[in-house]
Parts: C-alpha cells; structure tokens; sequence
C-alpha cells in the first residue's frame, strides 16, 4: 500500500524503467513454455524407445506439419534426432534446418545445440562442433550428461585433442556402472597413451583433485617416469605411517575377510598364511591385523565386513569367492577401503580388485602371442567355468589387440571327441599360427599326439594353468612343448616368502595346490601395503607376477612361464613362440 503521493522518477530513469518492462514483456510474448505431450507425440515417443528411429522421425514430421511456432521448432529437433540415430545424416540436417532454435526451451535448445554438433562431427567439422559443447556441466540436465560427453570426446577426438578426449571419457564412464564403467575408464587410458609426455605433465597438474582423470593421468605420467608437479595433498592422518619412498603405505588397520571355517576354509588358511608370511616379513611399520572369518557365504561376508568397519579398519582385504565379494560390492558400505580378493567389475573408490582368474591366464596367452607377431589361432576347450573363462579371456584380449581368433573346437574332460575337435580346426592349419588349449592335463594328453593328423603339429601350443590339473610326470611327455602362465615364485625366482620348494616342506599350505594360493596370499599384503603406489601408476614384482592397476581398479598380473619338457615343467624359453619341430612357415616370423 501507498500511503501519500508516489515518489518522483526523473525522466530517463521513466524511460528506462518502460524500457526494461516493455523488454520483459516482449520476451514473454515470445518464450515458449512447458506443455503437456499429446497422444501423437507420446506415439513418436514410444517408436523412439524401441528402436523405430525412421517411423519415430516421420510421426514428428507428420506433427510438424500440423503445427506452428514453437510446436513445429520442437516437433523438427525431435524429427532431426530420430534421423540421426537412423544414420540418416542427410534427412536430420534437413530437418534441423527447419527447427526455429529461439522459439525452443533452454532444455531443448541444449538438445538442437547437440545434434548440431553431432552433425557437424560427421562432417568433419569437429572444431565448431566444440564449440556448441562448452556449456557448465553442472547447467546441463542429467539425463543429457552422457549424451553430450560421448559427444565432446568425439568433436576433441576429431581435433586430436587427446588428453581432452581421455577427459571426456572419464568423466562419462563415472556416470555408468559394473562393465560399462570399467570399460569408459579404459577407454580414456588408452587416449592417455597418446598424448606426448610434456603434455601430459602439463595438463595433469591443472587437473581438479575431484577430475576423474586425475588418478588415470597421474598413473600413466609415473608408468614414463614424469615428474607432475602439484599442489600438496592433504596430509594422512597422523596416526597412519607416511608413506615410504618405495611407494610402502600401510593403513592403521587391516581387516582380513577370509572364509577360516567352512568349506572354503583351505583355500582361505592358505592365503591367510601367505598374507601372515608377508606381513611378518615387513621390518618397517606395519598396521594391526584382525582376522575375521566369512565362513565361505555372502551373509558371513556381509557380517564380518560389518564387524570389522565396526571395529576401526581402514582397510579391508578378502572376501575370497566369487560369491562372497559379489555380495559385498552389491550393498556398498563406506569408511574403509576395500580390497577385493576376487574378479569385480570395478573396484571400489580407492580399492582394487586383485584374483588369480582363469581369464586372466587367457589374457596373458593372448599377449606372449601378440607380442611375438602371431595374429591368427585356432582354440579348444573343456566345457567347465573355469576353462570357459580363460577362453573368453583369451578372445577378448586377443581380437582386442588385432588377433583373429579362426576356430573354435569342444574338448571333453578325457579327450575322448579330440579328434572331432581336430577335425574342426583342420580347414584353418594353412593360416594358423598357434593353438591355445583350455583343458587339463588328462584331456591334452589325449589331444596332442593327434594334431599331425590334423596338420596342427608344428604349431605353437599354449595352455593355462589348468593343465596341472591331472598332470603325472611319466605320462607327460605328450605335454612336451605345450607352454602356460606360472608363478615366478613356483619357478624358483626368490620373489615371495622364501624358497617355494623348501617352505613347502615345512608348511602345508604352501605346498602343491595350495602354493598357488599361499603365493596369492602372500602377494595380497603386498598390493595392500602399495595399493596407492599401485592406484599411482607403480608395479610391483610379486610372488604370482608383475603387479600393477588399470583403470578400472583391476589388478593387472603379467605370470612366467613354464613348459613341458621330458614329461616335467621348467621355465619356457624368453625366445619367440616358434613350431614344435623347428620349421618356420611363410606366416611365422622370425624372433632374435
């Protein structure tokens, strides 16, 4: 309410309020406001869901054309994004031509700036189309983040920015879940590799602390040996030891997660015994140690996780199944760091995931063979979880790194379909190059002597540790040649707790099968105790392999490795894989 006569206003001040009212009030005549969908593009927007992008853009077409102003502008962005994902490039720039973008919302006209710069990358435009995706992240709606990062990487790709790519990947792949993200981040580690090495010192100090690519960066900058110079970080709490110039930085207490009772309890008081063997080998600082039991089942995990963060752990090591660690990573708790004993898809914030997986030693054939120059491979495998994991291990990384992986053949646990298998590989003998076997001892010993029949003989062969399974040395000279993934520490290198043939004496958790797993023990206190070296890029020589972490969190471990000969094991030649009989093929290359 007024009480007496208004105030008076000096003309240009009259004049300039008009003018600001008059302004605001143009604007509202023309901003298009919020409306409820019709049935039609409710219609359109359903085709859309399941995939009918064609009949999508044409019933936004059809709603076009009966409509004005901003409906028509709306109806034409919606046509023009349906094209696009039609692989109709063409009919969407035709139609994003027509879309008015000032008669848009701010939400829609985000969405006419990204099919622009979507078009403008097929073009080969990719410095303009980076120039519509500068907006504020934090301005652009959630369900449009992943949209428009997998677009700014394709426009920074498209202008070789790769450090700029590597960062656009990153902070997409935070946005995904399980395989997904694991697989984002290694997308932009691989970018990474790429950027030259002042640059990438360069860049990587003007990273944010909360950037995604920080971790990745700084890990690929100490894998060459850069110096990247920043800020200094918040000081660990001081009752935590600092960590030591070896990159040793143990937690103020560890909880070990391991099924001691139970079905399991072997397996688990062999790696307790080979974590223990670690950690009293330690001189420095070491942390307290609490044992807590799992008894082999998701719910004992999920209690004794509990317990331990209950009980002050900082850092938890186990559980050791598949079962029990997939329980774990399903209800995420925080306020401790968690190495996992078993294969995740990502590790947690700041943990690791560290297993001794049959795709791993699948992985790990693939690359002696990439190495080595050999491309082409026919394979067989036993029917079993654990061979088919090292196969699908094995393909994966081996068409991953330019392989061509020609056949694949079943192979029963007896060898008794051996030759039905050899038969299938046979039409590929002139372009293979090597073998890889996912099967045991009884079923190879089947196999190999049949390969000449099938004019496989004088290729490479290559196995996993399954082999040992079943393995007699008087009957396996048939094995002789066939090379697999082995522990250096089970291969004499006097990398784990001592000399493995003389321990095994005296301990029986570290002798025969349960070696593997006191090694694995033994190498888990050390990626704990080097978890943030590790997560920075380090690599550590450990009992069961070259240690290291991806992107993803996923302990990387590069084996030795053995070969049959005279019926017994030894370490296999550093040499090139070459034929059995000595002969080289047009295909095989030859190795200093």
């Amino acid at each position: 309410m007024i009480l007496g006569p208004a105030p008076w206003i000096p003309p240009m001040q009259r004049w300039f309020a008009t003018l600001i009212v008059v302004l605001a009030l143009a604007g509202c005549a023309s901003s298009p406001t919020p409306r409820e969908a019709t049935a039609a593009e409710l219609q359109a927007r359903q085709m859309s869901a399941e995939g009918r992008f064609a009949d999508a853009a044409q019933a936004w077409r059809s709603i076009a054309a009966n409509a004005r102003g901003s409906d028509a502008a709306f109806a034409r962005l919606n046509a023009a994004e349906a094209l696009l994902k039609a692989d109709d490039a063409a009919g969407a720039r035709s139609e994003l031509a027509e879309s008015a973008r000032r008669r848009l919302l701010p939400t829609d006209q985000f969405r006419h700036d990204l099919v622009s710069a979507q078009l403008l990358i097929e073009a080969g435009q990719g410095r303009e189309a980076l120039a519509l995706l500068q907006q504020d992240r934090a301005s652009i709606p959630g369900d449009q983040q992943l949209d428009w990062l997998s677009t700014r990487a394709r426009a920074l790709e498209a202008t070789n920015d790769r450090f700029g790519m590597a960062a656009a990947l990153a902070a997409r792949a935070q946005l995904l879940q399980g395989n997904e993200r694991a697989n984002g981040l290694r997308d932009a580690e691989r970018q990474l590799k790429a950027v030259p090495d002042a640059a990438l010192a360069q860049q990587a100090a003007f990273l944010d602390d909360t950037d995604a690519l920080l971790p990745l960066a700084l890990r690929e900058a100490r894998r060459r040996g850069l110096d990247v110079q920043r800020s200094v970080r918040t000081p660990p709490p001081a009752d935590r030891p600092a960590a030591s110039a070896d990159g040793y930085h143990p937690p103020r207490r560890m909880a070990v997660l391991l099924p001691l009772s139970g079905e399991l309890s072997p397996a688990g008081n062999a790696v307790r015994d080979g974590l223990l063997a670690g950690y009293y080998a330690e001189t420095r600082a070491r942390p307290a140690i609490g044992l807590y039991d799992t008894k082999g089942t998701p719910e004992g995990a999920r209690a004794a996780r509990d317990r331990a963060i209950a009980e002050g752990a900082d850092l938890l090591v186990g559980p050791l199944s598949r079962e029990e660690v997939a329980a774990l990573a399903a209800a995420p708790v925080s306020g401790a760091t968690w190495l996992a004993l078993n294969r995740t898809a990502i590790a947690s914030e700041g943990g690791g995931s560290f297993a001794l997986a049959p795709e791993d030693e699948g992985a790990a054939a693939a690359d002696r063979l990439i190495e080595r120059g050999l491309r082409t491979a026919v394979a067989m495998a036993e029917p079993d979880d654990a061979a088919q994991r090292a196969l699908q291990g094995f393909r994966e990384r081996f068409v991953a790194n330019g392989g061509e992986l020609l056949a694949v053949a079943p192979l029963d646990a007896l060898g008794g379909n051996a030759a039905e298998g050899l038969a299938v590989l046979a039409p590929h003998a002139a372009r293979a190059q090597a073998l890889f076997l996912a099967a045991r001892a009884p079923a190879i010993r089947i196999l190999m002597p049949q390969r000449e029949a099938a004019n496989l003989v004088a290729l490479p062969v290559l196995g996993t540790s399954l082999v040992q399974a079943g393995s007699e040395p008087r009957l396996d000279r048939e094995l002789d040649g066939l090379q697999y993934p082995e522990l250096p520490w089970l291969l004499g290198d006097l990398v784990g707790p001592g000399d493995a043939e003389a321990l095994g004496r005296t301990l029986p958790s570290a002798r025969g099968n349960a070696a593997r797993l006191f090694a694995f023990g033994f190498d888990a206190w050390k990626v704990a105790t080097y978890l943030d070296a590790l997560r920075g890029g380090a690599q550590l020589r450990g009992a069961t392999g070259e240690l290291g972490i991806d992107a993803a969190g996923i302990v990387e471990r590069v084996p030795a490795w053995a070969e049959f000969n005279g019926g017994v094991t030894r370490r296999a030649s550093d040499g090139g894989l070459m034929p059995l009989d000595g002969t080289t093929s047009g295909t095989l290359p030859t190795t200093p």
